[in-house]
C-alpha cells in the first residue's frame, strides 16, 4: 500500500480563494451602495451590514498575517524585507479606510440620505481600489516567499487561527462566499480537502443558505 507523502511547503492555494472573495465583494459594494433609494433605510441597513461583516473578516485575516506571517517573512527573507514592510503598511492604509467605511455605513442606515450615501460609494470605492492593490501585491511578492521560507505546519496555524475567530453559525455562509468567487478546480480541491462531514453538511445545508443571503444582498442568484 502506498504512504502518502505529506507536503514539504504550503499550499497556499487557500489564501487565493480568501482574496477572491475579499475582492469580489468589496468591488462590488459600492455599486450596490450607489443603486440604493433615497430613504430606503432598510436595503441601506442591510448593505451596512454585509460591509460590517466583510470588515470583520478582513480585519482578522490581516491580524493573522501581521501575527503569524510578517514577522517569520522579515525573519527568514530578510533580501524581501523592503516589500513586506510596504504590504504591512498598506495593512494600515486599509484599516483607515474601513473605519471610515463603517462610520459613512453607520450615518447610511439612520436615514439612507443621498448625499451620505454619493460620499460613502466613494470611500468604499477607495476602500476596494486599495484592497485590490495590496491582495494584487501580496499574491506577486509574499506567497512565492511563503511557499520557500515557512513550514506546513506554520502555513496551517493560520489558517486555523482564521477559522478560531470565524463564528459557527457563519461558517457555511462563508465558505458559500468562497466558493462561489472560486475556479472549479479550486471548488473541487477544497471540496476534496474538507471533513466528509463538512462536505455534507454545504451540500445539504450550506449552498442553499448561502444562495438565499447572497440573492438578499445582490438581489440575483449566485452563478456558480
Amino acid at each position: 500500500m502506498r504512504t502518502a507523502i505529506a507536503p514539504a511547503r504550503p499550499d497556499t492555494f487557500d489564501m487565493l480563494m480568501v482574496h477572491n472573495a475579499f475582492r469580489t465583494h468589496f468591488r462590488a459594494l459600492p455599486g450596490l451602495v450607489a443603486r440604493v433609494d433615497a430613504g430606503d433605510v432598510e436595503r441601506a441597513r442591510q448593505l451596512a451590514a454585509f460591509l460590517d461583516e466583510l470588515c470583520t473578516g478582513l480585519h482578522e485575516h490581516h491580524t493573522g498575517e501581521d501575527e503569524l506571517m510578517w514577522p517569520l517573512l522579515l525573519e527568514r527573507a530578510p533580501t524581501h524585507a523592503g516589500s513586506i514592510l510596504r504590504m504591512e503598511e498598506q495593512h494600515e492604509r486599509i484599516a483607515e479606510l474601513v473605519r471610515r467605511a463603517r462610520r459613512a455605513a453607520e450615518e447610511f442606515g439612520t436615514a439612507a440620505a443621498a448625499s451620505v450615501r454619493d460620499r460613502f460609494a466613494e470611500t468604499l470605492r477607495a476602500l476596494a481600489a486599495a484592497l485590490d492593490e495590496h491582495l494584487a501585491e501580496e499574491e506577486r511578492e509574499a506567497l512565492p516567499v511563503v511557499e520557500e521560507v515557512m513550514t506546513v505546519e506554520e502555513w496551517r496555524a493560520l489558517g486555523e487561527r482564521g477559522r478560531a475567530h470565524m463564528p459557527g453559525n457563519r461558517q457555511l455562509i462563508f465558505l458559500g462566499f468562497l466558493m462561489q468567487t472560486a475556479s472549479e478546480s479550486q471548488r473541487r480541491k477544497l471540496l476534496a480537502e474538507m471533513p466528509p462531514a463538512a462536505r455534507l453538511a454545504w451540500r445539504l445545508l450550506g449552498r442553499r443558505s448561502f444562495a438565499r443571503e447572497y440573492r438578499a444582498i445582490y438581489r440575483t442568484d449566485p452563478q456558480w
